[in-house]
């Protein structure tokens, strides 16, 4: 059975990191950055599961401004209009680089208190991801696409 979307004709999407939901909106279209490059997502799609990569994911709605998350290596899923991404994330606008630091610190010190393989390499991506936001600039350019 379909999901309810929240506005006709728009799919709904979601950013759920570990801690908590980055993103519960609605969009036109979605770029997700993908092992195998770029992904556009748009309406009717068929069923995709695939697997994200640290980079920018941009949600295009008409007649606004494109959104920026970034995001780390992941999984999406994307059904019926939906488009949810489980993976660390952060709103572009909003990222305060004094609280990344802080959150990367924090994971380095826990590095060293997981002793299994699995942890360690959750724990790994947490950094990669951190480092990562770190090293982008402040202003991104969305892709021009038409809508």
């Amino acid at each position: 059975m379909p999901e309810n979307l929240k506005v006709e004709g728009k799919m709904n999407v979601h950013i759920i990191s570990p801690t908590h939901t980055v993103l519960d909106g609605v969009a036109d279209k979605v770029l997700l950055p993908t092992w195998e490059g770029n992904l556009m997502v748009l309406m009717n799609r068929a069923p995709l599961f695939t697997v994200t990569q640290n980079g920018a994911m941009w949600v295009y709605n008409k007649g606004s401004r494109p959104k920026c998350y970034l995001i780390s290596t992941g999984v999406a899923e994307i059904r019926r209009n939906i488009c949810s991404v489980l993976a660390w994330g952060v709103d572009a606008d909003e990222m305060d680089k004094n609280k990344i630091h802080m959150r990367l610190e924090n994971a380095e010190q826990e590095l060293t208190r997981v002793h299994s393989d699995v942890g360690r390499a959750q724990v790994q991506d947490r950094i990669d991801f951190f480092k990562y936001l770190l090293d982008k600039p402040s202003l991104m350019v969305p892709p021009n696409f038409s809508i």
